[in-house]
C-alpha cells in the first residue's frame, strides 16, 4: 500500500494538470483569442478525417490543399474518432491536454525504475508538466508536436523497460505526429544503444533515418508542389552552421531557460543532452531562417520537455548524491522562479483579465446564429476556428491593392483583402479588444479594407450586432 499511494499521486498530479490546461485553453477559445491558422486548421482537417475525407484544408495561405503538403501530421487521422463523441473543436483542445497531462506517467514511472526517491521522482515530474515550452504550447492551440512529446516520452519509457511492442507502438505514434520528430526518435535510441548496447535499439535508429530520408529526400521535394517549407532556402542539408546553434540572443535564452529550469543538472551528464542537442539543432541550424521557431514561447519548445526530463533523470541516477530531498525542492524553486519571472500561461488563471469575455464575444456568437449551416464563408483569423466544421471556410488575408482608376480610398494603393474560393458570407468583429493576431493587420488598416470592399460593393452589410457584421459576399 505505501508504494502504491506516491503512484496514485502521480494520477492526481496528471489529473490536475489536465484541468489547468483543459481550462487554458478552452477559456482562451470561448474568447475568441484562439487563431484560425492553428486551431481552425487543425479542426478542420480532424473534422474531415472524422467524415472520412482527406485532409483538404480551405484555411490555409494555399486553400483547397491537402495539410499533408505541408506538415506529414498523420495523427490527426485517429483524432477523428473522437469527433464522434463530441462533435466541437473543443473535443480536440480536451484530448491535447489529457494525452500530454497524462504523458506524467511514464516520466515518473523512469525516474522510480531508477531509483529516485519519491520527493525527487515527483519534483521531476512537475518540472516536466510545467515546462516553459509545454505551458505555451497547451495555451497556444492545437498542435500535433504536443502529441509527440507525449507520445516520446512513453517511448522513452518502456524503451529503457526493454517492452519493444509497446516501444514500437510508441515509436510509430511520435513519427507520425510530425515529419521531425523521428529525429528525437533517432537519437534516443542511438543514446540507449551506446548504453546498453542491445542491437534492437538500433533498429528504431534505422527506422527513423529511413523515415526521415523518405519524408525530406523523396516525400517533399518529389511529391510535392511546393517543397517543404520550413528549411533554409536551398535545401534541408544547406548551410549546416553549427555556428547556428548559438549565433543570436533569442537562441540563446532559449538554451538557457531550457536547462535552468531543470536546475543545470542536465548540463552534468552531457551525453544524454544529445537528443535535445537534436531537437535544437532542427530548429536553430536546419531551420535557421525561420526566425519565428526560435525563441521561448509559441508551441516549439514543447519536445524539448521529454529530452530535458530524459536528461535530468539519468543524471541524477548517476550521481546518486543528487537523489534527495533537497535537490527535489532545488528543482521545485527553479519552476516557482521561472514561472514567476517568466509570467508562464498557468498564471493567467489568477489574473482578472483572464477571466472577464470581450464584449464582443456575445455579439459574435450572437450574429453567427444567422450563418446558414455549412454555408462557405471567409473570416477573419479568431473566428475561423469557431465555425471551420465546413468544407468552405476561409481566411480573410489583408493586402494592398493598387487602383488606377475610382480607387474607393482616394489614393492609388488603398487597404484589401483576399481570399480563396467563392465564399458566400463574410463575418467580421471590429471591437478593440482585437489587434493584428486576431485581425492580420493594423485594427485601423483593418477596417479601412472593410469599407473600400463596401465601396466597391464586393460585400453588403446583411445582420449586424454592435461590432460584429455579417456580409453577402457578391462574388464575380
Amino acid at each position: 500500500m505505501k508504494s502504491f499511494l506516491p503512484f496514485k499521486s502521480t494520477y492526481l498530479i496528471c489529473f490536475l494538470f489536465f484541468l489547468l490546461y483543459s481550462l487554458l485553453s478552452i477559456t482562451r477559445h470561448n474568447n475568441y483569442n484562439s487563431f484560425g491558422f492553428d486551431l481552425g486548421l487543425a479542426d478542420q482537417v480532424v473534422w474531415q478525417y472524422s467524415h472520412f475525407s482527406l485532409p483538404i484544408t480551405s484555411i490555409h495561405f494555399y486553400p483547397f490543399t491537402s495539410l499533408l503538403t505541408d506538415h506529414i501530421e498523420l495523427i490527426y487521422a485517429p483524432l477523428g474518432v473522437f469527433y464522434w463523441i463530441w462533435n466541437d473543436v473543443r473535443m480536440l483542445l480536451l484530448l491535447q491536454a489529457a494525452i500530454f497531462s497524462f504523458s506524467g506517467v511514464p516520466i515518473y514511472l523512469l525516474a522510480k525504475r531508477k531509483k529516485l526517491k519519491t520527493p525527487i521522482a515527483t519534483a521531476i515530474l512537475l518540472s516536466y508538466l510545467s515546462f516553459y515550452g509545454v505551458q505555451n504550447a497547451l495555451w497556444f492551440d492545437v498542435h500535433s508536436a504536443v502529441f509527440g512529446a507525449a507520445f516520446l516520452s512513453w517511448f522513452i519509457y518502456f524503451l529503457d523497460k526493454k517492452k519493444l511492442l509497446w516501444a514500437t507502438i510508441f515509436f510509430i505514434l511520435t513519427i507520425i505526429c510530425k515529419e521531425n520528430l523521428a529525429m528525437l526518435t533517432f537519437s534516443t535510441s542511438l543514446v540507449y544503444w551506446w548504453i546498453t548496447k542491445q542491437r534492437a535499439f538500433l533498429y528504431y535508429a534505422f527506422a527513423s533515418l529511413t523515415y526521415l530520408f523518405f519524408i525530406f529526400g523523396i516525400y517533399f521535394p518529389h511529391l510535392t508542389e511546393r517543397g517543404y517549407g520550413y528549411q533554409n532556402t536551398n535545401g534541408i542539408l544547406s548551410d549546416l552552421n553549427l555556428f547556428y546553434l548559438f549565433d543570436t540572443a533569442e537562441k540563446r535564452y532559449a538554451e538557457f531557460v531550457s536547462v535552468a529550469w531543470f536546475g543545470f543538472l542536465p548540463l552534468l551528464s552531457p551525453f544524454f543532452l544529445l537528443p535535445a542537442v537534436g531537437d535544437f539543432f532542427s530548429y536553430f541550424v536546419i531551420a535557421n531562417q525561420l526566425k519565428e521557431a526560435q525563441g521561448i514561447f509559441m508551441h516549439y519548445r514543447i519536445t524539448i520537455a521529454p529530452m530535458m526530463t530524459f536528461a535530468t533523470i539519468m543524471t541524477i541516477a548517476k550521481y546518486k548524491r543528487l537523489n534527495n530531498i533537497y535537490v527535489a525542492g532545488y528543482l521545485f524553486l527553479c519552476i516557482l522562479f521561472f514561472q514567476y519571472t517568466l509570467h508562464l500561461p498557468i498564471s493567467y488563471i489568477a489574473k482578472k483579465w483572464f477571466w472577464e469575455k470581450p464584449a464582443a464575444v456575445y455579439t459574435i456568437n450572437k450574429v453567427l446564429t444567422a450563418l446558414p449551416e455549412q454555408a462557405s464563408v471567409v473570416s477573419q483569423n479568431n473566428i475561423v476556428p469557431h465555425i471551420s466544421h465546413r468544407r468552405e471556410i476561409f481566411t480573410l488575408w489583408p493586402e494592398k491593392k493598387s487602383f488606377t482608376t475610382h480607387s474607393p480610398c482616394g489614393k492609388k494603393t488603398c487597404a484589401w483583402f483576399r481570399w480563396g474560393g467563392t465564399p458566400k458570407y463574410l463575418i467580421v468583429d471590429t471591437a478593440n479588444e482585437w489587434d493584428s493576431r486576431h485581425l492580420l493587420a493594423p485594427r485601423e488598416e483593418y477596417i479601412a479594407g472593410l469599407q473600400n470592399l463596401e465601396k466597391t460593393g464586393i460585400i453588403k452589410r446583411y445582420k449586424q450586432e454592435g461590432t460584429t457584421i455579417l456580409y453577402k459576399v457578391q462574388n464575380p
